[in-house]
C-alpha cells in the first residue's frame, strides 16, 4: 500500500526523505484527498545514503551503459522540421541557466555515479549539438574522459532522440539508424512506428592493446501511457507490440548475419522485466514469450534468445524509475549468447530515482539529474581470467592454478601453481634459472595446455614444463601470431 507521510499535519516539520530510507513513527492513520496518510506525532528518520555509484571496474573489464536524461533541451529555438509523414517536430527552449544546471548535474552523474561507461546509450536528448555540449562538460569535469557524441534525428514530434556517448577506448566502425521509415499498422492511423528509432553502434574496444568487437543498439520504446484507455488503449497496445516485434526482427537479422556477434541491446524500453498482461515487450525482444499470458502477442522471432541481465540485480533493487510511488524497472541491458562468458554483472547508479524531485534544479548536487537511474553492464575482454585479452589468447579456458605437475614441481620446471599469472618454478640450490614466464609470454596458455599442443612426454605433466619447452612454445607463438 502506498500512502503519504505528512509530518506537518500534527505540527512536526516536513523533511526531505530519500527513497530507501527507514523511519520510526508514532501517530495516527488518517484519510484525506482520496488516500490514506500517516500523521506522525513522533518521527525518527534514518536516511538512505545516496548517491550510490556503481562498482569500480576490474582488470580487463569495460562497460556499456544507458541513461534517460529527461528531456535535455538547450536554450536555442531551432527551426521546425517534419517527420516521415510530414508532422511538425517542434523543440522546447530551455532557460539558459537551467540548461547549464542540467548539463552540470548530468556530467557529474555520468562520471562519479556511472563511472563514465565506454559506451553510453542516451535517451530523451534534443539534438547532436546538445549531446556534444554534455560530452564537453564531462571532459571539463574529468579530462581523462573523452567522449564523442553520435545522434541521428528521428520522428518524435517533441524532438527527443536517442544517441551515444562513446569514449576513445572504442573504435567506432559504423553508426546506423534502424526503422525510421517503418509505419504503424493500425486501421485509420498514419504514424511512424518508431518515434525514436533504434540506433546501432558497431565497433571495437581497443583499450590497452585489445581488439574486442562490440555492437550496441540503443532503444526508447513507446510508454505505457493510456495503455488501458477505453478509446485509445488498443492503438497503444498495438504500437507497443509492433515496436517490440520490429526490434526483435532487427536483433535476429544481426544474429543471423553474425552468430558470434557481441550484441548489447539497451535503453529505456518502457517495459517491465515481466509481462504487463497486455503485451510482453521484453519477452518479444528477448525471444521468450508465452502468448496465453498476454492480451496481444506475436511470433517468437529471436533464436538464440537474448539474456535480460536483470537477473544480476537483487529483487529489492530491481527498479530504475518510480511512477506514482511504485518502483519499476524500465531500463534494461540485453545481451547475445556470444557474450555469455564475458558478462560480469549489471548495476544501477543510484541517485536520481531515490532523490527528491525538486533537487533537479540544485546545481550543487548530482542528485536528481534525471528521473531515471542509469545502468552499467560490466563485460570482460579476458573471459577465462588468465591475464590475456581474448583477441591475443591462443588457449581459451585456461585454469589457474593448473592441474600439473601432478606430484611436485621439478627443478627449473614451470607451471601456474598459484592464482597469479606468473609461472612458478623450483630453483636449483637456491639459485634461480635467470628467467621468468607469464601468461602474457605464453599467449594465455598454461603448462598443461602447452604440453597438449606440442604433444610432449609425460615427464612434463609430472614435473612441469622445462625451459626448453617454454622457449620452444614462445618461439612458435611468436611465429604463428
Amino acid at each position: 500500500e502506498v500512502f503519504e507521510l505528512d509530518p506537518d499535519k500534527l505540527g512536526l516539520v516536513n523533511q526531505v526523505i530519500p527513497a530507501g530510507s527507514h523511519f520510526d513513527a508514532v501517530g495516527v492513520l488518517g484519510f484525506e484527498f482520496g488516500g490514506y496518510e500517516l500523521w506522525p506525532s513522533e518521527l525518527t528518520v534514518s536516511p538512505a545514503a545516496i548517491p550510490t555509484p556503481v562498482r569500480d571496474r576490474n582488470r580487463a573489464e569495460f562497460t556499456v551503459g544507458s541513461l534517460n536524461v529527461l528531456r535535455l533541451f538547450d536554450d536555442i529555438d531551432d527551426p521546425i522540421d517534419t517527420d516521415i509523414i510530414g508532422r511538425e517536430r517542434n523543440d522546447f527552449v530551455a532557460d539558459s541557466a537551467e540548461y547549464l544546471v542540467r548539463r552540470t548535474k548530468l556530467a557529474d552523474y555520468v562520471v562519479n555515479v556511472l563511472g563514465a561507461p565506454d559506451v553510453l546509450g542516451i535517451q530523451e536528448v534534443e539534438s547532436l549539438s546538445v549531446l556534444e555540449d554534455l560530452a564537453n562538460d564531462i571532459t571539463s569535469l574529468d579530462p581523462a574522459v573523452s567522449y564523442t557524441a553520435y545522434l541521428v534525428e528521428g520522428n518524435d514530434v517533441g524532438t527527443i532522440d536517442v544517441g551515444f556517448l562513446v569514449r576513445d577506448t572504442i573504435e567506432v566502425d559504423a553508426i546506423t539508424q534502424l526503422g525510421k521509415d517503418e509505419l504503424l499498422d493500425y486501421p485509420g492511423e498514419l504514424a511512424p512506428l518508431h518515434d525514436r528509432p533504434p540506433l546501432l553502434l558497431e565497433g571495437r574496444n581497443v583499450a590497452n592493446g585489445s581488439n574486442f568487437p562490440v555492437t550496441v543498439m540503443v532503444v526508447h520504446n513507446r510508454s505505457l501511457s493510456r495503455i488501458d484507455d477505453p478509446s485509445d488503449g488498443d492503438r497503444v497496445r498495438q504500437k507497443r507490440l509492433q515496436q517490440a516485434q520490429s526490434i526483435a526482427e532487427k536483433v535476429q537479422a544481426i544474429q543471423a548475419d553474425n552468430p558470434d556477434v557481441h550484441l548489447v541491446v539497451t535503453g529505456d524500453f518502457n517495459a517491465y522485466e515481466f509481462t504487463d498482461g497486455y503485451v510482453d515487450v521484453m519477452g518479444q525482444i528477448v525471444g521468450d514469450v508465452v502468448p496465453a499470458d498476454n492480451l496481444l502477442s506475436g511470433p517468437d522471432l529471436v533464436e538464440p534468445n537474448l539474456i535480460n541481465n536483470s537477473a544480476w540485480i537483487e529483487e529489492g533493487e530491481r527498479y530504475s524509475f518510480i511512477f506514482q510511488g511504485s518502483a519499476q524497472m524500465l531500463d534494461h541491458a540485453l545481451t547475445s549468447s556470444a557474450l555469455d562468458m564475458s558478462l560480469r554483472g549489471l548495476e544501477y547508479g543510484r541517485g536520481n530515482v531515490d532523490a527528491a524531485e525538486y533537487l533537479i534544479e540544485d546545481a550543487l548536487t548530482q542528485l536528481a539529474s534525471s528521473d531515471h537511474d542509469g545502468l552499467v553492464l560490466f563485460l570482460t575482454k579476458d573471459r577465462d581470467g588468465d591475464g590475456v585479452f581474448d583477441s591475443l589468447d591462443v588457449c581459451p579456458a585456461t585454469s589457474i592454478p593448473e592441474g600439473v605437475p601432478a606430484s611436485r614441481l621439478g627443478t627449473n620446471r614451470w607451471a601456474l601453481a598459484d592464482a597469479d599469472f606468473e609461472f612458478d618454478t623450483s630453483s636449483s640450490k637456491g639459485k634461480g634459472p635467470g628467467r621468468s614466464y607469464s601468461t602474457s609470454d605464453t599467449a594465455g596458455c598454461s603448462c598443461e595446455q602447452i604440453i597438449a599442443a606440442l604433444g610432449v612426454g609425460n615427464g612434463h605433466s609430472k614435473f612441469g614444463c622445462s625451459i626448453g619447452i617454454m622457449d620452444n612454445w614462445m618461439r612458435q607463438v611468436a611465429q604463428d601470431h
